[in-house]
C-alpha cells in the first residue's frame, strides 16, 4: 500500500546499510530537496507504536528533519508516498 506518512512517524532502521555521512553530500542533498522537493521515496516498514523505520532513504528522512528545524518546510510534513516494503 503507498500512502503519505507524517515526518514525525518516521525513526532509522537498525537494518539501513549506511553507517558513515558525508557533510558536504548531506548539504548538497538538503538543498536540493529545499529546491525541488523529495524526488525519490522513503521505503519504510511498520514499527511499534505507529511508527515506520526507514529501510531505504535515512539521509532524505534526516535532510526533511533538518528542513523541517530550519522552518523551510512545516512543523506537521507529509512525506510523499511511501512504498512499504513487501512481507517476506
Amino acid at each position: 500500500m503507498i500512502k503519505s506518512i507524517l515526518l514525525t512517524k518516521l525513526v532509522q532502521s537498525p537494518r539501513n546499510v549506511r553507517r558513515h555521512g558525508d557533510p558536504a553530500a548531506d548539504a548538497e542533498l538538503k538543498a536540493s530537496i529545499a529546491a525541488h522537493g523529495l524526488l525519490q521515496n522513503l521505503i519504510v516498514r511498520p514499527a511499534s507504536r505507529g511508527k515506520f523505520e526507514v529501510e531505504a532513504g535515512e539521509r532524505r528522512r534526516c535532510a526533511l528533519l533538518a528542513l523541517t528545524e530550519e522552518k523551510v518546510l512545516p512543523k506537521g510534513y507529509e512525506c510523499p508516498p511511501s512504498a512499504p516494503m513487501a512481507q517476506i
